[in-house]
C-alpha cells in the first residue's frame, strides 16, 4: 500500500556523496520535502540517510533507495520500490554523473561517461515517468544537472577560462551536450503532462567528481540547484 506524503517526493541519484549529498542535506533541513536519497548500492545509501538525520528538521522524510543508473535492472527495481511506498514522484533530479576516465581505451572512455551521464540519465527519467504522471502536484518536475562545459560555444570561446584549450575532455563535453539535447526534447514532449525538464549547471564544485579543483564548494553549487526547485512544496 502507497503511503501518502504531505510534501513535496524528490529523488536524487548520486546523493550518497559530493553535489548530490549536498543538494540532499539542503533539501533536508528545509523540511519542506521527503526525500529519496539514492545510491549505487545499499549500505553506501544508509550511510548517507545517517548522516543526513543529524541536520535534517523531520526524520522520517528521509529514505534510502538503491539505484545504479547504469544497470536496468537497478533501475527499474528503484521505480517499483517508489511506486510500491508512494505511487508517485514529484521530483527528480538526475545528478548522478561521471567525470574523469582514465588508463582505458578510447572507445571505453566514451562509453564509461555516456553510460551514466546520458543512458543513465534517458533510463531513470524513462523508468519514473509514470510516477511523475502520477504526481498530485502542479509542479512537478525533472531537473538535469549539466555543465558549462557542454556548450558548443564555449568550447570554442578564446577568452573562456574553461573551454577546450584549458579542459579539452571530449568525451565528459559531448555527453552533457547530448544530455542538453535529451533535457531540451523532453521538455517538449512532457509539457502536455506538465512536467518541466530543466537543465541546471552548478557550476564547477570542489568534489571528488572534479578531483577536489573548482571554485565553488559543493553546498554553492547545491544552492543554485536548489533555487530551480518549486517553492510551493505542498500536494494540491
Amino acid at each position: 500500500m502507497a503511503s501518502p506524503t504531505s510534501k513535496a517526493l524528490v529523488l536524487v541519484t548520486g546523493a550518497n556523496q559530493g553535489l548530490g549529498f549536498a543538494v540532499a542535506q539542503q533539501l533536508v533541513s528545509s523540511g519542506k520535502y521527503h526525500v529519496l536519497v539514492s545510491a549505487r548500492n545499499e549500505s553506501n545509501a544508509q550511510a548517507a540517510v545517517q548522516k543526513l538525520q543529524t541536520e535534517a528538521v523531520d526524520k522520517a522524510a528521509i529514505t534510502p533507495l538503491t539505484l545504479d543508473v547504469t544497470d536496468d535492472a537497478s533501475v527499474e527495481a528503484a521505480a517499483k520500490s517508489v511506486k510500491d511506498q508512494f505511487g508517485h514522484l514529484d521530483i527528480l533530479i538526475n545528478n548522478a554523473g561521471l567525470g574523469m576516465v582514465s588508463d582505458k581505451p578510447i572507445r571505453e572512455q566514451y562509453r564509461q561517461i555516456f553510460e551514466v551521464n546520458v543512458f543513465g540519465v534517458a533510463a531513470v527519467t524513462e523508468a519514473f515517468l509514470q510516477l511523475l504522471k502520477a504526481s498530485p502536484s502542479s509542479d512537478k518536475r525533472v531537473v538535469n544537472v549539466t555543465s558549462g562545459l557542454g556548450s558548443i560555444t564555449m568550447a570554442g570561446k578564446k577568452d573562456y577560462a574553461f573551454n577546450a584549450n584549458a579542459w579539452y575532455a571530449p568525451d565528459y563535453r559531448s555527453s552533457k551536450a547530448a544530455l542538453n539535447m535529451i533535457t531540451a526534447a523532453q521538455s517538449v514532449k512532457f509539457a502536455s503532462d506538465k512536467i518541466a525538464v530543466i537543465a541546471v549547471g552548478p557550476g564547477m564544485c570542489r568534489t571528488r567528481f572534479t578531483g577536489g579543483q573548482g571554485r565553488k564548494d559543493a553546498s554553492d553549487g547545491a544552492k543554485v540547484l536548489c533555487a530551480r526547485l518549486p517553492r510551493e512544496t505542498q500536494m494540491h
